[in-house]
């Protein structure tokens, strides 16, 4: 058991470094603009796991996109769009200032995002009436 939690602690670790630090450094080195980069990562992204589902022997399967109600696909859309967005302004933040300032701000999202929540949903802050 507790060669388990050490592994998924060191996992956990290892995933934070390469999410976090390593894309910011690694972005901060690139010379290209924000949006140039973040469309080059998307098609990277798409042939790797395209590759990947042909090792796996995967099926691709898009018969059913056009079944989709449209309310469904806009909402995918637009979850892919903020993503994006988010991507390109990450690094445009990189590039204004340094990897350190821009991870500070990003973690303080958190922060800011449950403070904000109770004037947004009904939900109380931390239990409290």
């Amino acid at each position: 058991m507790r060669d388990d939690r050490l592994f998924n602690y060191l996992h956990l670790h290892f995933i934070v470094f390469i999410w976090g630090g390593f894309t910011a450094v690694l972005g901060a080195l690139i010379s290209i603009e924000s949006v140039p980069l973040v469309w080059w990562r998307m098609v990277l992204a798409v042939i790797m796991i395209v590759i990947y589902m042909k090792v796996k022997k995967i099926p691709f399967q898009f018969t059913g996109v056009h079944k989709l109600p449209r309310k469904r696909l806009l909402s995918i859309c637009l979850a892919g769009m903020v993503i994006a967005l988010h991507w390109i302004t990450f690094f445009g933040a990189i590039k204004a200032s340094n990897v350190s300032v821009t991870l500070a701000m990003m973690s303080t999202g958190a922060f800011f995002t449950a403070l904000l929540e109770p004037l947004f949903t009904p939900k109380n802050w931390c239990g409290m009436n």
